[in-house]
């Protein structure tokens, strides 16, 4: 397990009101939702949404400054599988769907990370309006939510403020999860530190504790060091006609990705015999220099 989902866990665990998202096989109508996010003016990506029976399609576009990224992933919750594409290279790599519930008993039997080092208080304010309007047969909800990080004396986490303000529709079952409450930043919430020091964070929440859910339009400004940054999510589409179900199945032709050393998968190569030897070649060589160095 990565340092960051042992974090995650560990804040889990300390936060007494968290709401741990169960396993569950949900049952769509057919919907397609394509929207846009900008930052600060400028467009970073965009990201089609199609959702059929139990199974979710995302492909996304990240747009850098001389090409674009494509990413494709596919939830099979009947299967309790995501598959990740490469569609340019026509390559893929599955990885099993995890169950929250599970990894919190698997991390109780395991001794927790001690988070010894400066308190960092985490106030997050979430309020729903009331305010509604329709997005085909589905009802958003006007959501706004502030995040507020202040850090103790000695703290690693920097001092922040985030502020959210968007629309967002209910998706019983999205992602595999019972929970509704799509996006609530826990990433951002990780305690920072070292091995020996942990930030301990403590939560407080107010407002309305309202779920937010998926996002089809939403204003999010982040203020840190006196700099804020605003980005934007546009919705440029929904429907709801009816959605081929090969969308959701892995394409013909396409090949394994290859296995890197300790499980991973590289995208960018398929998994051949030459290109494994010299993944694993790679890796040793490089370990083998942070020792001797």
């Amino acid at each position: 397990m990565s340092p960051s989902a042992i974090s995650l866990l560990s804040l889990l665990l300390l936060t007494a009101s968290a709401s741990l998202p169960k396993f569950v096989v949900p049952n769509f109508p057919d919907l397609t939702i394509k929207t846009r996010r900008t930052v600060d003016g400028r467009i970073q990506s965009e990201e089609a949404l199609y959702v059929k029976g139990p199974r979710q399609r995302r492909e996304h576009v990240l747009f850098g400054s001389k090409n674009s990224v494509q990413s494709t992933s596919i939830t099979q919750c009947d299967q309790r599988l995501v598959l990740n594409l490469n569609d340019k290279d026509k390559l893929y790599a599955t990885s099993p769907i995890q169950d929250w519930t599970e990894l919190i008993k698997r991390a109780r039997s395991h001794p927790q990370l001690q988070m010894s080092g400066a308190e960092v208080n985490i106030t997050i304010d979430s309020v729903d309006t009331g305010e509604r309007r329709k997005l085909a047969s589905y009802e958003a909800r006007h959501v706004k939510t502030t995040t507020r990080v202040e850090p103790g004396a000695g703290a690693v986490m920097e001092a922040r403020m985030t502020e959210v303000d968007g629309w967002y529709i209910d998706l019983p079952g999205f992602g595999c999860q019972e929970s509704r409450g799509f996006g609530l930043g826990l990433s951002m919430l990780l305690p920072g530190g070292g091995p020996g020091k942990q930030d301990r964070p403590i939560i407080k929440r107010l407002g309305n504790n309202s779920a937010r859910g998926y996002p089809i339009e939403e204003t999010r400004r982040d203020t840190v060091r006196n700099v804020t940054t605003v980005s934007k999510l546009e919705l440029l589409a929904v429907s709801e006609a009816p959605l081929d179900t090969s969308l959701f199945e892995l394409p013909s032709g396409y090949r394994p990705a290859l296995r890197t050393p300790f499980g991973g998968r590289d995208l960018t190569k398929p998994d051949t015999l030459t290109n494994r030897l010299q993944a694993y070649w790679n890796f040793w060589t490089a370990s083998g220099r942070r020792f001797f160095l």
